[in-house]
């Protein structure tokens, strides 16, 4: 039932969080060492009409060598840029750096599904898909550069064991920081205004950065199905999710305005539901029966606070819906992969057995049509390098959170420029819209500069065509209006 999202959805990360894989972690698979490393840079012109205008840009893929406290060489990340060459002032240019999440996701969705010049197409009937121009790309209002971490992408460990210092919270964020400035110094790009794009997980590397973004001239943030806190309490997290398990719920029973229906759980959650849940074992037995009553009638469980991946088992008898895309279900059968959690085998995500899906267009696109001289495959999704991450922490100090939104708060106090536009989906239970909204509006950022955009859509945003021309629309002018 619904539409398969498959691939594009390796942004996926928040499904794998934390809590997630505490109940169950796999042991990570070796991750391929490179052995054709470092690469030359590869670049090519092309043209691209938008809006009957001919746009010239150079697309050019390159790699950052990154090293150990010692100098010796660890790991390699990648970055696929596009500049236009057919402009007058190119270094005040915006500049517009864009990354998925996983943790082990490329940028592909990001790229190729949403803002860079090429989209893949529409499966044909032998399966192949092509790549299409992109009538939603950014690159009439700015320069994009997508980044692929460690293990994902081209980018890959130098010698064994050389990823690991990448595979954590805080090695992940330098990694990402290392390669833009190193790329803004190399374009001389450095006084450009600079957006800075997550999606997932990537939000979390874009608060984790937060904190180090001195010298950079930066103008925007943009948060993509955000996963901005990791440590929420249980029944915050049960107010958070009820709204789209409605959703859920009202697809297959009701369907109507995905807007109207959310809002209207989201109005019971934080009133009625709220105050039973805070009650906790002192809720009277009259008032929890019809606090119950509600929760069941908005989502068809009969637990006060259901838990995600049981919900998603029974709210369509005989399917498993997807957290992602809570439109998508299909018929329950074994897991694909019985050894990882049940996030992993979630039916938008197409991973069959494997972990690791990598992507045949988008190798042959770097290689053939920007001219990459590699045996590599490009990879768009691996678990393994989920299963690897190291989730732990530097930070000691008295209270200390799991969440980046009091970075990004700090950020921004620091900058007055800066703005921030958050976007996410109504039927994505893996980072729900209204936890979003709760972080956000709850941790002290300048309101006036922060914009909340829910769109109709899942966990990647810009797969449905309306959504994604609203989304494209929403940050074109985000980034044109940059002071």
């Amino acid at each position: 039932m619904g539409k398969a999202i498959g691939w594009t959805l390796a942004c996926a990360g928040a499904a794998l969080a934390p809590p997630v894989l505490a109940q169950k972690r796999p042991v990570a698979a070796p991750i391929p060492v490179a052995t054709d490393a470092p690469l030359a840079p590869a670049s090519t012109r092309a043209t691209i009409v938008l809006a009957g205008q001919r746009l010239r840009y150079r697309a050019t893929w390159s790699e950052t060598v990154l090293r150990d406290p010692a100098g010796v060489p660890d790991a390699t990340i990648s970055a696929t840029s596009y500049v236009r060459t057919d402009v007058s002032d190119p270094a005040t240019r915006p500049v517009v750096i864009l990354f998925n999440g996983g943790p082990g996701a490329s940028s592909s969705p990001l790229h190729f599904s949403a803002f860079g010049p090429r989209r893949l197409g529409p499966r044909d009937a032998s399966g192949n898909r092509a790549l299409l121009d992109n009538g939603e790309t950014l690159l009439d209002v700015a320069d994009l550069v997508f980044v692929d971490p460690v293990g994902t992408g081209f980018s890959r460990p130098l010698r064994p064991g050389g990823g690991q210092r990448y595979w954590s919270v805080e090695g992940d964020a330098t990694a990402v920081l290392t390669l833009v400035r190193d790329w803004l110094r190399a374009n001389r790009r450095t006084i450009s205004p600079l957006f800075l794009a997550g999606e997932s997980y990537g939000t979390y590397r874009l608060g984790t950065m937060a904190r180090h973004l001195d010298g950079l001239n930066v103008a925007g943030l943009i948060l993509v199905s955000p996963a901005l806190d990791f440590g929420t309490a249980a029944d915050q997290a049960a107010i958070d999710r009820l709204p789209t398990m409605a959703l859920a719920a009202a697809v297959r029973r009701q369907p109507g305005d995905a807007a109207t229906q959310w809002d209207a759980a989201r109005r019971f959650a934080e009133t009625d539901y709220a105050v039973a849940l805070q009650q906790g074992t002192l809720l009277p037995a009259a008032e929890r029966d019809r606090v119950q009553a509600t929760v069941t009638r908005f989502t068809g469980a009969s637990d006060l606070r259901p838990q995600t991946q049981p919900f998603l088992e029974t709210v369509l008898p005989g399917h498993i819906v997807s957290r992602l895309d809570v439109r998508v279900a299909q018929p329950k059968a074994p897991p694909a992969n019985a050894d990882r959690p049940a996030a992993a085998n979630d039916p938008s995500l197409g991973l069959g057995r494997s972990n690791v899906i990598v992507s045949a267009p988008i190798t042959r696109y770097l290689t053939q049509d920007i001219g990459v001289r590699t045996s590599r495959d490009y990879v768009s999704l691996t678990l393994d390098v989920n299963f690897a991450w190291n989730w732990q922490r530097p930070d000691t100090e008295p209270g200390a959170t799991w969440s980046v939104v009091p970075a990004i708060a700090q950020a921004m106090a620091a900058r007055p420029g800066v703005r921030l536009l958050a976007i996410g989906g109504y039927y994505d239970l893996a980072t729900p819209w209204l936890a979003t909204r709760h972080a956000l509006t709850r941790g002290d950022l300048p309101m006036d500069r922060v914009t909340l955009l829910p769109l109709a859509s899942g966990h990647s945003p810009f797969e449905d065509e309306a959504e994604r021309a609203r989304g494209a629309a929403s940050i074109r002018a985000f980034i044109a209006a940059a002071k």
